[in-house]
C-alpha cells in the first residue's frame, strides 16, 4: 500500500478540471440504459507500464488515469523474452506447410511450442481495464504501444484522446482450414472489448505499425489483428470521433457465427469517425444492432469493403460519406455474409447520392434485403447532412 501512494499520490480536485474538454456522457448506444454515471475522481498521472497497473490494481473504485507520454505495453520485451525454447519459427513452416501437412488441424510438438510462447506474450502485453474507470491522454503523444487495453467482464469506462500504435503478434498461427487455402492469424487488438457494457471510445486515434510484408505459403504473414474489437455480448457502446488508419481488420462486431449468446446485444454507435485507408471492417457485424452515422470513409490502394453484413445483423447507416480518388463502385462498399437487415439513408459517395440498398442487391442476386430501418437509433449530437462531414469529421475526428 505504501508503495501505490507513494507512486499515485492522488491529485488536488483541481486536476479533474484539466481533463481533456469534452462531454462527460456519450450520446448514442453508450448514453442508454443508465448510461456511463461516475465521477473520474480521484485522478493519477500514469507514466509508465507499472504507473499503470497500479491505479488498474484499485479494482472498481472510480478513477481518472491521466497518461502522459507513449507506454511502452510490453516494458521492452520482444520475441526473444516470449519464445519457448522448443519453438523454431523457420521449423513451423517446414512442419505444416500446405505440401508437408496438408488441410488439417495444427497437432505436434511445434505447435504446443507455439502456443506456450504465445500464452507467455499474452501474460505479458495484455493489460485488463476495470470498471468505473476513464483514461485520458494529456499530452500530444498519450497512448499505448505493443499491448492490447482489454476491457473484459468491465462496465462504465471511457477511454479518450489516447494514440493506439497495434501490437505486433510474435507468434502468429497458420491455420489450414482457414478459407481455400489457409491462412495466418493473429491475436491481439490495439483496444478489445468482451462482455464489456458501457464503453465510450472518443477522440482516439487508431494506426497500424506492423503492416504484412512477408507472403508465405502463398498468404500474408498477418502479425497484428484488430484495432478494436467489440465481442462476446458487450453492449453499449459508442466509438466517437476516432481515426482508425492503414490497417486491415480494423474493427469486428460479433466474433463468430458461433456466438449466438451475442443475440440482443453488440448495441453499438459509430459516430463522427474517420477510416482512412483502411482494407475492411469498417465494422464487420454479426448479431448486433450497429448505427453508422456521419462517418468519413477514404478507401486506399488494399480496400476490399467498408460495412459486413453477418448473421443476423441489423445495420442503420445514415449520412455517411465516402471518398475515393477512382471510380469505386458501389457494390463493393458492403459486403455480405448472410445479413439481410441493412437500411441507409442520405449517404454519399463523392458528392453523389449512393444508393447502397441497390448495390447490396446488384453485388448479391437473390438475397432477401429488408431495407426498413431494423431499429430506432439512440440520439446522436451533433449529426449533419452527409456533405458537411468531411469537413467536420477531418477537422475534429483523432487524438487532440
Amino acid at each position: 500500500m505504501k508503495r501505490r501512494e507513494f507512486i499515485f499520490s492522488p491529485l488536488a480536485l483541481a486536476a479533474c478540471a484539466s481533463v481533456p474538454a469534452g462531454r462527460q456522457r456519450p450520446s448514442g448506444w453508450a448514453g442508454t440504459e443508465g448510461g456511463i454515471d461516475f465521477t473520474p475522481n480521484p485522478a493519477f498521472d500514469i507514466r509508465s507500464r507499472a504507473d499503470l497497473d497500479a491505479a488498474l490494481a484499485l479494482g472498481e473504485a472510480p478513477k481518472l488515469l491521466r497518461i502522459h507520454g507513449r507506454i511502452d505495453l510490453s516494458q521492452g520485451r520482444g520475441a526473444r523474452d516470449f519464445m519457448d525454447p522448443a519453438f523454431d519459427f523457420e521449423s513451423y513452416c517446414a512442419e505444416y506447410g500446405p505440401q508437408a501437412w496438408g488441410r488439417r488441424a495444427l497437432t505436434g510438438p511445434l505447435e504446443e511450442a507455439r502456443k506456450r510462447s504465445a500464452a507467455r506474450q499474452a501474460a505479458a502485453v495484455v493489460v485488463k481495464v476495470p470498471p468505473r474507470t476513464m483514461i485520458a491522454g494529456v499530452t500530444r503523444d498519450a497512448g499505448f504501444v505493443a499491448g492490447t487495453l482489454m476491457l473484459e467482464n468491465t462496465r462504465e469506462v471511457i477511454l479518450r484522446d489516447l494514440r493506439f500504435h497495434g501490437v505486433r503478434d510474435h507468434c502468429p498461427a497458420w491455420d489450414p482450414l482457414d478459407g481455400a487455402q489457409g491462412d495466418w492469424n493473429s491475436e491481439y487488438d490495439a483496444v478489445s472489448l468482451k462482455h464489456a457494457r458501457h464503453v465510450w471510445v472518443d477522440h482516439c486515434s487508431f494506426e497500424s505499425e506492423f503492416p504484412v510484408t512477408q507472403r508465405i505459403f502463398g498468404r500474408g504473414l498477418e502479425t497484428n489483428d484488430g484495432l478494436l474489437d467489440i465481442t462476446l455480448a458487450s453492449d453499449l457502446v459508442t466509438v466517437s470521433w476516432c481515426r482508425f488508419a492503414r490497417h486491415g481488420k480494423t474493427m469486428l462486431i460479433g466474433g463468430s457465427n458461433r456466438h449466438v449468446a451475442d443475440e440482443g446485444h453488440l448495441r453499438v454507435t459509430l459516430h463522427h469517425n474517420l477510416f482512412e485507408r483502411c482494407e475492411e471492417r469498417t465494422p464487420r457485424v454479426r448479431f448486433g444492432r450497429v448505427h453508422v452515422v456521419n462517418n468519413l470513409f477514404v478507401p486506399g490502394p488494399t480496400f476490399a469493403y467498408s460495412i459486413g453484413m453477418g448473421v443476423r445483423c441489423q445495420v442503420v447507416s445514415e449520412e455517411n460519406a465516402w471518398q475515393s480518388p477512382g471510380d469505386l463502385d458501389p457494390a463493393r462498399i458492403v459486403r455480405n455474409w448472410g445479413g439481410t437487415r441493412f437500411s441507409d439513408r442520405g449517404s454519399l459517395l463523392n458528392g453523389q447520392p449512393l444508393a447502397l440498398g441497390a448495390a447490396i442487391r446488384r453485388a448479391n442476386p437473390g438475397l432477401a434485403l429488408d431495407e426498413t430501418p431494423a431499429f430506432e437509433p439512440p440520439p446522436v449530437d451533433g449529426r449533419c447532412p452527409a456533405a458537411e462531414v468531411a469537413s467536420r469529421v477531418r477537422a475534429g475526428a483523432g487524438a487532440r
